[in-house]
């Protein structure tokens, strides 16, 4: 688990330094009046009976999705941005449901009219039930989140999604922890 410990904190630390840097604002205008820009709002649906054989565990979640003022444009139309998602939802899994809400800084890659994004990011998640059955234990309230996902636009502000989560205590809760793998499709209204 050491190794998972360094991967998990050299990204959180690559992801600091990215917030941190010098950049140019991709909307000036704005930056003095409002830090962070609302971009999407949606639905989320999201299951591990695909890669977890242990329990099927079903998510259901509403998300918001914010573009922070930091972009570094590589070329016209472009750009890499740093934004802020967030959702609130439920967790079911052995006839047991519990809450879950998440805090995710990503840095995405996508066009400035935000019709595609290809997003990357760790963040944390909060349960309030954490113990489902006899077969999921995810030892503690708070879990660490691997994020990768895409999203574009399919009709005028609509949009879809996909978004892969890895969740881990990162042995925080003790040697015993088990990551789950999530996968998501979401459904957005875009700004």
């Amino acid at each position: 688990m050491t190794d998972t410990r360094f991967r998990i904190a050299a990204l959180w630390l690559g992801l600091l330094i990215a917030f941190m840097s010098p950049v140019t604002p991709c909307r000036a205008e704005n930056t003095a009046k409002i830090p962070l820009e609302l971009i999407a709002i949606g639905a989320r649906y999201g299951t591990n009976v695909v890669t977890d054989k242990a329990g099927a565990l079903d998510r259901v979640d509403v998300f918001w999705s914010w573009r922070t003022p930091f972009a570094w444009e590589f070329t016209p139309g472009w750009d890499v941005s740093a934004r802020m998602n967030a959702s609130l939802g439920l967790l079911h899994g052995q006839d047991e449901t519990g809450g879950v809400g998440t805090l995710v800084p990503t840095l995405a890659i996508g066009d400035t009219d935000n019709f595609f994004a290809f997003e990357l990011g760790v963040g944390a998640a909060m349960f309030t039930k954490w113990e489902f059955g006899d077969v999921e234990d995810f030892g503690g309230p708070l879990q660490f989140i691997l994020d990768a996902g895409f999203n574009f636009r399919v009709y005028k502000r609509f949009g879809l999604g996909y978004r892969f989560q890895h969740w881990s205590d990162a042995s925080i809760h003790g040697n015993d922890n088990r990551g789950v793998e999530m996968h998501m499709f979401e459904f957005s209204y875009r700004y």
